[in-house]
């Protein structure tokens, strides 16, 4: 695999080079310093991270690695891209191989459902549903969690409201060896974000409306979320560090029991699990989870959004073709296709400047939901068992109409014809 993208051109990345080359200093003793502006030095370490392509497990790996490359006495001053190359490659084997830890990340969860029990394996993370509250283990880390809740620093993010909520919480501890706190929270909230994404795809099938909220501001559509407090600890249950992940949280509606529910989540678990594109399900599922769990709901209708332009289709097709496409899942593609074109209208209007008004934020949200539920279950399922991706769009861009589709097959019909035609002219068969 290349090192680059390749929209980035070898010229462009030389560009940047230079650019560095010309702040950089290296001194006789091996130390390395940067001039410039503030933000001068991560300006271009963020164009790096875009460019780049290299195999890395997060991106908060990559981060890291580019910029210890360039902090690195071992590349020289006039460095070349190959030399740029090479101690990336020998920081990702020691950030990823060697210097590795155990960590646990602990997840409050809200309405955790009854069947979401034991361990799971996503990839190289465990994540426990229901560790025992027996364990030394457990009970330090619920000590330092309380601990840390009570600290005068943090007083505005755990008021009374939001600490009652964390009460009601299930928690989840994660297990994951990592090169450092941020790497190990990285790759465990993609995990749980996964689990809980593809919980809420199931629960959230049936919803359209809601208008429900709490004093502090409207409720999230989904309703399994994760409580505004995530901690990264050592492998004895002690904190890595003063800080936390705060999730967005205004807290969440309680949830109901619901028929079938454990059904239909193993149906698509197994689902995920078989898929030819599974790496694609398990992306979506993720990114389902933090779109729909955002109580932001003009943010949770952008990111609605883009989870459906990532699903539909690859980046150079137009979002014509993929409202078209979504639309045909339906039985009857009209209703769908007006609401992709109505939300594709006011994804533009927001991204020029236009807010949502007040009371249509919540309808929106919950219209990109019912605009992709549905969708996500086949792309997920693959009833048809497809090989690829690519053959999944093309089944849904046949048209619905019957009249068309037996028009096309006649039309294939004599091509083949045709073709068996010249193999015998052309004496194939001998």
């Amino acid at each position: 695999m290349k090192f680059w993208k390749t929209e980035f051109t070898g010229e462009e990345i030389e560009f940047v080079f230079a650019k560095l080359k010309e702040m950089r200093t290296l001194t006789p003793e091996g130390e390395v310093s940067f001039t410039g502006g503030f933000g001068s030095l991560d300006s271009w370490v963020s164009f790096l991270v875009s460019a780049s392509k290299f195999e890395v497990r997060t991106d908060t790996l990559r981060t890291k690695i580019i910029k210890k490359v360039l902090f690195s006495p071992n590349l020289v001053t006039n460095f070349s891209e190959r030399d740029f190359r090479k101690i990336a490659y020998q920081l990702r084997h020691k950030f990823q191989n060697v210097e590795i830890k155990h960590y646990k990340v602990v997840f409050p969860i809200w309405n955790k459902p009854d069947f979401l029990i034991g361990q799971k394996k996503i990839g190289d993370v465990t994540v426990n549903f229901t560790p025992s509250k027996k364990t030394k283990l457990f009970k330090k880390i619920i000590s330092e969690r309380s601990l840390q809740q009570t600290k005068q620093d943090y007083e505005a993010l755990f008021t009374q409201s939001n600490r009652a909520d964390l009460e009601k919480c299930s928690i989840c501890i994660t297990h994951v060896k990592a090169n450092d706190p941020f790497d190990a929270y990285e790759r465990a909230s993609e995990a749980v974000y996964e689990i809980l994404g593809l919980v809420n795809l199931v629960r959230d099938r049936g919803k359209y409306r809601r208008r429900s909220f709490r004093t502090r501001g409207k409720l999230p559509v989904s309703e399994v979320l994760i409580g505004p407090h995530t901690t990264t600890h050592f492998a004895n249950g002690a904190l890595t560090h003063d800080g936390f992940w705060y999730e967005k949280w205004v807290g969440g509606p309680n949830c109901k029991k619901v028929k079938g529910w454990e059904k239909r989540y193993n149906q698509l678990s197994k689902g995920v699990a078989k898929s030819p594109w599974r790496d694609q399900c398990k992306s979506a599922l993720a990114r389902y989870y933090k779109a729909f769990s955002n109580p932001n709901l003009e943010e949770s209708f952008l990111d609605g959004w883009r989870l459906f332009e990532n699903i539909t289709g690859d980046r150079s097709q137009a979002i014509a073709e993929k409202i078209d496409r979504a639309s045909n899942v339906f039985g009857d593609s009209i209703e769908p296709r007006i609401i992709g074109k109505h939300l594709a209208h006011r994804r533009n209007l927001i991204s020029h400047g236009h807010a949502i008004n007040a009371d249509d934020d919540e309808l929106l949200a919950f219209q990109m939901l019912q605009f992709i539920v549905h969708y996500m279950e086949l792309f997920i399922l693959n009833g048809f068992k497809f090989c690829t991706l690519k053959e999944f769009w093309e089944f849904l861009d046949l048209p619905n109409s019957k009249g068309e589709r037996d028009a096309e097959q006649n039309a294939l019909k004599r091509r083949l014809l045709l073709l068996d035609k010249a193999a015998h002219f052309r004496r194939d068969e001998g």
